[in-house]
């Protein structure tokens, strides 16, 4: 009966210590495993090779030239807003401008980060102006992700703190920025 006992107790004991190193190391030991998990992840999704489907031949472009090229474009059609509103469409030029400005992505030969900057013009409060810029940055974003195979593209809505002049339109402060950042191995 007493050895029984004695069993119980060492089994119980032994199952309690068990548990609390469990309880102790468990957590950085599992915390450990997932950040190689989500490194192996990224690396994996940056090395992917991503095919450029041509129809017709384009001369392939430098970042610098492509940054060149995307500025010239923004110069001649820039991307117009109607007031208060974060519609890309709603112009010809503008549909013009971003096939062309997508285009002209897709066919740099090196790997490209790109960065796209809204501003908004100083009508209304700075928190929507902050949120409306933020709208038009994003939706740009999301329709340069859908037809480029950019692995990194950044949006950022500035809303009314750097205009391009005091003394001008508001229009003309309703604008998109957008910079290529080369990226990849030395």
């Amino acid at each position: 009966m007493q050895i029984r006992t004695l069993y119980i107790l060492f089994f119980s004991l032994s199952i309690f210590l068990l548990s609390l190193l469990l309880y102790l190391y468990a957590g950085s030991i599992e915390g450990k495993r997932l950040e190689i998990i989500r490194l192996s992840k990224i690396q994996k999704n940056c090395m992917k090779e991503y095919p450029r489907r041509k129809k017709v031949h384009i001369r392939e472009r430098t970042s610098v030239e492509g940054q060149v090229e995307i500025n010239r474009l923004l110069s001649v059609n820039p991307l117009q807003f109607e007031s208060n509103s974060s519609m890309i469409y709603t112009t010809r030029e503008n549909r013009v401008t971003i096939a062309r400005i997508v285009k002209v992505v897709n066919h740099i030969s090196e790997d490209i980060a790109l960065s796209i900057s809204a501003h908004t013009d100083s009508v209304g409060s700075k928190q929507h102006n902050l949120k409306l810029s933020q709208q038009r940055a994003d939706m740009l974003k999301e329709h340069i992700l859908r037809r480029s195979q950019i692995l990194l593209i950044t949006s950022i809505g500035y809303g009314e703190e750097f205009p391009l002049s005091k003394s001008s339109k508001p229009s003309k402060n309703r604008r998109i920025e957008i910079t290529i950042k080369r990226v990849g191995h030395e």
